[in-house]
Parts: C-alpha cells; sequence; structure tokens
C-alpha cells in the first residue's frame, strides 16, 4: 500500500503548478539547454586578397560568367573588374573577344540595380567598337530599355544609344531596323502621331492614337534626354557627305592601294557574314526591319511613313516649352530639316 500511494503522489505533482513566491526565479527545466557558451572564432591580423596566384585567364572567365549572378553585389564587382581588364588590355589581348563580352553584359542594360547599370555602360565604354562585330542585338537591347516603364533604365538605355551614335553613327542607323524601328521607338515615347492640323495619323498597328500636348509633355531631364537623342540619331542618319570628303575620301583610298586598282573589294573579307545585311537565306523582312544605308534612302522611308509631318507637329508642340525641353526641340526641329535637303 506504501508503493502505490507513493507512485500517486509522484504523478499528481506533474500537474500541480508550483507556487513561487514573489522575486524568486523559476526553476530550471530538467531538459533545459545551456547556451551560455560563447562561440570561439580566429582572427588573423593580416590577410592578403591578391590574386596573383591565380589564373588572369580563369579569373576573367570567372567574372564573365558571375554577371548572370541573381546578387548585385557580385554582378557589379564582376563588371568593374571586367572594366578594369578591358581598359588595360584592347583587342586580341583579352581572354574572350570584346562581342563574346558584349553578349553577356547587354541583358544588364535593363537591370534593376543603378550602379550595375551604371558598371555596364563603363565597361560599353571601355571597349573598342569596331571590334564588337554586329551591334544588332545590342540596339535591340538600348531600345527595349527606351520603352521600359522604370525612368532610371530608359536613362541608362538613352546613354548607351548616345555612346553608340558618337562612336559608330553610320553602323547604328544602317543596321537592320536601326534606323525606323529606332525612330518609332522615339515616336511611341513622346507620342508624336499627330499632324500638322492637330488631328490623329494612323500608327504602324493600324491604329490611332492622339498627340500629346506641351503640357502633358511636361518637363524633366528625361524628356531633355530622350529629344536629344533624337536630335543626334536624325543627323546620324540625314546627314549627307560633302562632295569634299567623298574625293578626299576617295583619293586617300587610291593613294593607299596604288599601283593596284580595287584591291579592297576583290579581298577576303574580315568578319563573319559580310553580307547578312543582304538577307539573302533568312526571312523576308518588312520596312521597319530593312537596312538603309544611304541617306537618300532613309530620308525617303521616314517622308513615306508619315513621320516627318508627325516629328514636325510634335516638335512644335514641344519647342512652346520654355528652359530646356524648349532648347532640346530646336536642335530637334534643325535635324528634322535634313530630311528635306537630302
Amino acid at each position: 500500500m506504501g508503493a502505490s500511494v507513493k507512485k500517486k503522489k509522484e504523478k499528481k505533482k506533474d500537474f500541480q503548478k508550483p507556487k513561487l513566491k514573489v522575486g524568486k526565479a523559476r526553476p530550471k527545466n530538467t531538459n533545459a539547454t545551456d547556451t551560455s557558451f560563447a562561440a570561439k572564432s580566429v582572427v588573423f591580423k593580416q590577410q592578403s586578397l591578391s590574386e596573383t596566384g591565380r589564373d588572369s585567364n580563369a579569373l576573367f572567365q570567372h567574372n564573365l560568367s558571375l554577371l548572370s549572378s541573381k546578387n548585385e553585389t557580385q554582378r557589379r564587382d564582376s563588371l568593374a573588374y571586367l572594366t578594369t581588364v578591358c581598359s588595360a588590355q584592347q583587342g586580341s589581348k583579352l581572354p574572350q573577344p570584346p562581342s563574346v563580352i558584349v553578349a553577356k553584359a547587354q541583358p544588364l542594360i535593363l537591370d534593376g540595380n543603378l550602379q550595375v547599370r551604371q558598371q555596364v555602360v563603363k565597361l560599353l565604354r571601355s571597349l573598342a567598337l569596331e571590334e564588337l562585330g554586329s551591334l544588332d542585338s545590342l540596339i535591340l537591347y538600348a531600345r527595349a530599355g527606351m520603352v521600359h516603364l522604370s525612368k532610371d533604365i530608359c536613362a541608362t538605355a538613352l546613354d548607351v544609344l548616345d555612346w553608340l551614335l558618337s562612336t559608330a553613327p553610320s553602323a547604328v542607323v544602317s543596321s537592320a531596323g536601326g534606323w525606323v524601328k529606332t525612330l518609332r521607338a522615339f515616336q511611341n515615347l513622346l507620342s508624336w502621331h499627330g499632324d500638322a492640323n492637330g488631328i490623329t495619323t494612323r500608327g504602324v498597328d493600324g491604329k490611332w492614337s492622339n498627340t500629346k500636348s506641351s503640357s502633358n509633355l511636361g518637363g524633366g531631364k528625361l524628356l531633355v534626354h530622350q529629344l536629344t537623342t533624337l536630335s543626334r540619331l536624325l543627323v546620324a542618319g540625314l546627314t549627307r557627305p560633302s562632295l569634299d570628303q567623298e574625293h578626299k575620301a576617295a583619293a586617300e583610298k587610291a593613294a593607299s592601294l596604288f599601283p593596284l586598282c580595287h584591291t579592297d573589294a576583290h579581298m577576303l573579307p574580315k568578319k563573319s557574314n559580310p553580307y547578312g545585311y543582304l538577307n539573302l537565306f533568312g526571312a523576308s523582312r518588312d520596312m521597319e526591319s530593312e537596312v538603309y544605308e544611304d541617306p537618300e534612302q532613309r530620308a525617303e522611308v521616314f517622308n513615306d511613313l508619315g513621320m516627318s509631318e508627325a516629328f514636325q507637329y510634335g516638335v512644335a508642340e514641344a519647342k512652346k516649352e520654355a528652359g530646356e525641353v524648349g532648347r532640346a526641340a530646336a536642335l530637334v526641329a534643325k535635324a528634322l530639316k535634313l530630311a528635306d535637303g537630302a
């Protein structure tokens, strides 16, 4: 009997709440874990972070692969490293051709991080443009950034287009879709679809849209940037070289080949797919995706598509704005006069 009573009392204790006195700490559980210990760490007073021990080619390839990383810091640091290497080494000295580097870096024009986009622009400016090959893909990403919902990404894309127009303007406007599609992008950004009478004109997709008034355009650095870049594009596409420049270039070319004649026309091309612009075996192109090499052709399609009249009306509305917007619109109006004389 005594043992059974003792067991009953022990079981009853499990369901009894202990009465604590004021100021007395609660007793610890028997299965409590002791967390009073402190983790020990090893600290070196001097650490070497130099990469001299690693192969430079392997390090370059590693940073090139990190451009697709999900970490913003890794993408930014990799771009900074590639910019440093490309600035110090040019051409064939690079572990990878500039065209491969641009193919990896150009999607970052649409990156959400401002520092990454700024570093992409620095990387592109450190490369020799004549070694990049075809610029169609890079121009495509620039156009995609121009119509992005984020104003910061739009500004970065305009910076890339400004760099292309300042270094190789003929390559931009002579590429497939580089002339008409880029103008359409600006037309949609500025909503310049109206004519001189204020009525709307039909767009490419067959839809009708109203031209924004000057009050709707508003001010801002982005609008000034868009108008300035548009003026550079029009100048690059519609400017016709003078006869003196043509004769001088022809004389210099003939002097360099003397006593031979038209030797460069019979030599093997130095770039891959040199006749790709002819689109001999590709799908048929429409008017917007066609290649226009001469200023006369670009001016003709500019007028035939009705963009000349729409741009003139839009510029007239934008010139009513005071300050930087009006001055930028005046540059566009000056460039539009080239379409009549080309």
